[in-house]
């Protein structure tokens, strides 16, 4: 139920800034439907098919989860970190420091969670403290009437400041609520209202929102780069293929055509649709051209310029490809010879990125507690996601120094 009111408030959030910037920008005229467009455009070209409708489905689908998601963590993040707390202090009254679990729980005590008010009631036993003993109890089990635990520890507390007979009485009334099965929910009773942290909410909803919106964008580039690497290893080949088909007395565009048929994709969707632009009246080296713009790789411009200059001026081009797929093969063999050699320096990236949390783990090990707020805390939480980054961008920049282009 909650959850789906926050799913119809940013919905509503949604349909608030559509309007409005339908109202006051051409965003949703002109902008928006180019960003879906270009995505669209780039999917057809790596012969991916998507309609517009389903690309603009999934964008908005992105952007309302990753919204929503935004809004609820600093909730989820606020429950983790008071059921920490909580199971930390229940440790301590187990080892009788009764002093740090009533600095512990204190902050909590203006929650309505039976757990917290009857081990701080525990704690206070453990002080002798028992009149502030007997409220926490009370306390306790005016949330949850049927918490036999409180009741049991109410009457011990009664005992103490002299209070027989209402101890008689509690102590009843735990035997009678011991059948009662209290769930953990019920029993922690910390989940907060959904407007606690409203700014922060509404900060990160915008944050989760917008990288949604622009996380299809970002994805495929990658894709893309991931594709074309694909297509230079199969260049080879594909190369050999040609010249085969060449000595065995094909045309160039029947060496491509056999080419388009033997091979997989994505070698073979390219050349396909270069045969497909040349046979409907499209000049072959025009093809070839927009083949290379697509790929944009070395190993491509290389193929694509070698078949240009000898259609212009005569050669031979089954030499011209084994020469070029001798080349790349080379080019591999001393790239692989270069990954080898720089190996120690990538292994010194990423032992220098883990020591400092290697490092962190051992302290926190020999010092139990050291990273507590870190670990438990809204802040601490975005300090991790700040050291990650710079974790990232360290290692980014070390094997950047390691490599080398050929």
């Amino acid at each position: 139920m909650k959850f789906i009111m926050i799913l119809i408030l940013l919905v509503l959030i949604w349909g608030v800034a559509y309007f409005y910037l339908k109202s006051r920008t051409d965003f949703f005229a002109n902008k928006y439907p180019d960003y879906i467009k270009r995505m669209q455009t780039s999917l057809e070209e790596m012969f991916i098919l998507v309609s517009e409708g389903r690309l603009r489905s999934i964008v908005l689908l992105l952007t309302i989860v990753l919204g929503a998601v935004g809004f609820l963590l600093p909730g989820q993040v606020a429950e983790i970190d008071t059921t920490y707390t909580i199971d930390r202090a229940i440790e301590f009254n187990k080892k009788e420091n009764y002093e740090r679990v009533a600095i512990l729980l204190e902050d909590l005590a203006n929650l309505d969670s039976p757990i917290v008010h009857n081990e701080l009631g525990i704690a206070y036993l453990g002080l002798e403290n028992y009149d502030r003993a007997v409220q926490e109890f009370s306390k306790a089990l005016e949330i949850l009437p049927e918490y036999s635990k409180a009741h049991y520890n109410l009457s011990f507390a009664y005992t103490k400041v002299g209070k027989f007979l209402e101890a008689s009485f509690e102590a009843s009334k735990g035997k009678e609520t011991e059948k009662y099965d209290i769930s953990k929910k019920a029993l922690y009773n910390i989940s907060g209202s959904m407007w606690d942290n409203l700014p922060m909410r509404l900060f990160l909803a915008v944050i989760l929102a917008f990288l949604g919106y622009r996380a299809l964008g970002m994805l495929i580039p990658f894709l893309k780069q991931r594709r074309r690497k694909k297509f230079d290893n199969q260049l080879p080949d594909g190369l050999n293929m040609a010249a085969n088909g060449l000595r065995a007395g094909f045309s160039l565009i029947q060496a491509i055509e056999m080419v388009s048929k033997e091979t997989p994709p994505p070698l073979s969707q390219e050349f396909e649709l270069v045969l497909k632009e040349h046979r409907l009246g499209l000049d072959l080296k025009d093809a070839l051209n927009h083949l290379s713009e697509r790929m944009g790789t070395g190993d491509t411009k290389i193929f694509v310029n070698s078949i240009l200059i000898l259609l212009d001026t005569g050669g031979n081009l089954t030499e011209i490809f084994d020469t070029i797929a001798e080349t790349i093969q080379e080019r591999k063999r001393v790239h692989q010879k270069i990954q080898t050699m720089t190996a120690e320096g990538q292994t010194q990236a990423y032992i220098l990125a883990i020591l400092p949390l290697a490092l962190a783990f051992l302290m926190n090990k020999m010092s139990p507690g050291t990273f507590d707020l870190v670990l438990t805390t809204f802040l601490g939480w975005l300090l991790i996601l700040l050291v990650a980054g710079m974790e990232i961008v360290g290692i980014y920049w070390m094997l950047k120094t390691v490599r080398v282009k050929i």
